[in-house]
């Protein structure tokens, strides 16, 4: 595949998994859509400064400030002193906060699932091997822009 190709495929891709997202989380009542990316980011990071939280949801810290703060009153997430600046603090899930996430994962998953079930075997095999895909994708480093 050429170069225009690639970034083609690669635009389908983020528009279409983004549909499926927002169709998914449209049936979640389980938590807000903001907590759950907030929570699924943890998730995905572990120990995170809200500096790094609001640049990784592109959104304002004092934004990201707030969100936090509505979580950890919820208990889903907990402050601790950040080990390597005494003066700035990490966000993590505690154990209420991921079974949240998780059971907001599952609504979002039967959601899905509806549609899924409407789909032919064949298609099914498919979107397994393009799951696969799109995890490996996340493991790969960047690499410079290089004709292919």
């Amino acid at each position: 595949m050429i170069a225009t190709e690639l970034t083609q495929l690669g635009v389908d891709m983020v528009v279409a998994s983004a549909r499926v997202t927002r169709m998914a989380s449209r049936d979640v009542s389980a938590l807000p859509h903001a907590a759950m990316r907030l929570l699924g980011r943890l998730d995905e990071l572990g120990p995170t400064r809200i500096s790094e939280l609001a640049k990784a949801d592109r959104c304002s810290q004092p934004t990201m400030s707030n969100l936090v703060q509505r979580q950890e009153e919820q208990g889903w997430v907990r402050r601790e002193a950040d080990p390597t600046d005494s003066r700035a603090s990490l966000i993590s899930l505690t154990d209420a906060g991921y079974a949240e996430l998780q059971r907001a994962r599952q609504e979002a998953g039967a959601a899905v699932a509806t549609r899924l079930r409407q789909l032919p075997a064949t298609d099914l095999t498919t979107l397994e091997a393009a799951v696969a895909v799109m995890r490996k994708i996340l493991t790969l480093e960047p690499l410079e822009d290089s004709p292919r």
